[in-house]
């Protein structure tokens, strides 16, 4: 059955068979019900009627919802977006880059997203074609894909000359196999700060979330190489570190001080509130949505761009003196 066909029982135009499968408004509702009757009852109708969803498709992509800044910015995102009357699309790339970039792609030859947010991207992200993508936790952006970056350098610096202030040189850190980029980071900091790398201070362990942090400090307790203090690469990993140093009967900060580099879980123990490097994650939700949204409108040109979000040192309760 063709359009033709379907306009000759009807006895209307092609063209008017045309806007009553695209939900055009130039047709009165009778003559649109006319026609899709028609094409119901030869069988034709999902062949040929296309409607068009009247708000913009936003993908994101995340490596996974199990941290807590991930489902926290997903949130955000989510809740912005449903502000500018849009609908988010969420999936998890599981740390995968082949999966992330078949992701991209399936959204936008198939899904047809008006645009993309891919949060904290596992590989570089490839863009040829005119959806805008935006990444939100990464600096370095190829072409056609803008940025919204977190910058800890400030921040961290200041947590790194506190602790020397305070008589800390013995300076550790406890991380796993998805935070090799904040391990990064703190290794040039600490170094531009003069603080020499110690790997018997430093747990890259195969644990994940609070067990990261409690085996992490505990191999260290057993080692008899336990730092003054040590950075957390995120929440889940310093209440993991503060419970093994509770049952070690090490007392922070007079005997141990511990930073955190973010501050979602900022639940420490007692009543001392967990030092940390602040996310700013709503911060970050909000400008990438906001970028996003004059990408699609065309509002700005097409030539990169990156946004920068500075990041803040939270001083806490668990930084001291070296005992």
């Amino acid at each position: 059955m063709t359009l033709a066909k379907i306009a000759k029982i009807a006895n209307v135009a092609v063209s008017t068979v045309s806007k009553a499968f695209s939900d055009s408004p130039e047709i009165s509702k009778e003559t649109k019900e006319q026609i899709i009757k028609i094409a119901k009852d030869t069988g034709c109708f999902e062949k040929y009627y296309k409607p068009k969803y009247n708000k913009k498709l936003i993908a994101v992509i995340c490596p996974e919802m199990l941290g807590v800044h991930y489902s926290q910015m997903s949130t955000y995102l989510e809740e912005k977006i449903t502000k500018r009357n849009g609908t988010m699309l969420l999936s998890v790339s599981s740390f995968s880059p082949e999966k992330q970039a078949e992701l991209i792609d399936y959204y936008i030859k198939y899904a047809h997203a008006d645009g993309i947010i891919v949060i904290e991207p596992i590989s570089k992200i490839k863009n040829s074609t005119e959806v805008p993508i935006i990444q939100i936790g990464l600096e370095k952006a190829t072409a056609n894909v803008h940025a919204i970056y977190a910058d800890m350098g400030d921040a961290l610096s200041q947590s790194i000359n506190l602790l020397l202030k305070e008589g800390h040189h013995n300076i550790g850190f406890i991380g796993e196999q998805y935070t090799a980029k904040e391990y990064e980071i703190f290794l040039n900091t600490a170094a531009s700060c003069g603080v020499a790398n110690n790997p018997e201070f430093v747990s890259i362990n195969n644990h994940r979330f609070q067990d990261c942090g409690y085996y992490g400090i505990d191999e260290m307790i057993k080692k008899g190489s336990l730092p003054t203090a040590v950075f957390a690469a995120y929440s889940h990993i310093a209440v993991g570190i503060l419970q093994r140093l509770s049952e070690e009967n090490l007392r922070v900060p007079e005997d141990i001080s511990v930073v955190c580099l973010d501050d979602i879980s900022t639940a420490p123990y007692g009543n001392r509130k967990l030092s940390c490097i602040k996310m700013h994650l709503e911060e970050l939700c909000s400008e990438a949505v906001h970028l996003l949204y004059r990408l699609i409108a065309k509002k700005h040109n097409v030539s990169k761009h990156t946004i920068t979000v500075e990041r803040q040192f939270f001083k806490g309760e668990t930084i001291g003196k070296k005992n």
